[in-house]
């Protein structure tokens, strides 16, 4: 209980960063009703869920516009990230996403919905300057790119997370990230899973896959995007395109550490 008491002092102090408390609700979720009810009353008065009218707007929003998302039986999970799922959203925010798909898909999905994409408008794209409740791709993961690396921000991330497709595959990712319970003592019962990767794509699938892949990076290149091709190559392999800005990880992080070393 001990550790599990940092663990929590540090996940307060990481959402302080946000301004925004730890509530009761998510305590229960991540260390379970015995650890709710063994802390002292000093932490009790502080837990409060966080209000925020514009977190159950746009959690409908993408629920309304899940549709959109869905390419043949490709997609395993689609879950709300960002700042909806943390509880700072504003009214003018986009909605980040967090989606898993079948491996050896994700390069020929990510070409597809921007093509559909076309029609429906919903998913944000660089030509829109008014980004409100649009849906914006966070993160695609193939299943086999589910693990995360062992950090505070990472735990946060997977922990608010705000499922709006297939709700139990949450546990699936959980399970494939064992320092959740070896490092954040997280319980038990949120890492086992009744899922189980689907079985590869054919092979077909898979060569074009590789060609979304290759004609993705080339338009990047011509139209100015400036890719890192080295950092693009590794999530190539590992099933995964990554679309957060890698600087805004690295801020919250330093953000953090200094604020943990002021006080400790």
């Amino acid at each position: 209980m001990d550790n599990t008491g940092n663990i929590l002092d540090n996940l307060i102090k990481f959402r302080s960063l946000m301004r925004l408390k730890v509530s009761k609700e998510k305590i229960k979720y991540i260390w379970g009703k015995k650890y709710l009810k063994s802390l002292d009353i000093k932490y009790l008065k502080n837990l409060k869920e966080d209000s925020n009218g514009n977190v159950a707007t746009k959690v409908q929003v993408c629920k309304d516009n899940v549709g959109k998302l869905m390419v043949f039986n490709w997609v395993r999970f689609i879950g709300i990230s960002g700042s909806v799922a943390a509880g700072f959203a504003k009214d003018e925010d986009d909605i980040d996403l967090f989606i898993v798909v079948r491996n050896g898909t994700v390069w020929l999905y990510r070409g597809i919905i921007v093509f559909l994409n076309l029609f429906h408008n919903k998913i944000r794209a660089k030509r829109h300057k008014d980004v409100k409740n649009k849906l914006c791709i966070n993160l695609i993961s193939e299943e086999r790119g589910l693990q995360f690396e062992n950090d505070i921000f990472n735990f946060h991330e997977l922990m608010y997370l705000i499922p709006v497709y297939n709700e139990r595959y949450i546990n699936y990712i959980y399970s494939q990230n064992p320092w959740l319970e070896k490092e954040f003592f997280v319980k038990k019962e949120n890492l086992i899973s009744r899922e189980s990767p689907r079985r590869k794509t054919f092979f077909l699938i898979g060569v074009l896959n590789y060609l979304a892949f290759l004609s993705q990076l080339l338009f990047m290149s011509i139209v100015g995007h400036r890719p890192d091709i080295e950092t693009l190559r590794k999530n190539y392999n590992k099933g995964r395109i990554e679309f957060f800005e890698h600087d805004y990880r690295e801020e919250v992080m330093k953000n953090y550490l200094k604020e943990f070393k002021s006080i400790n």
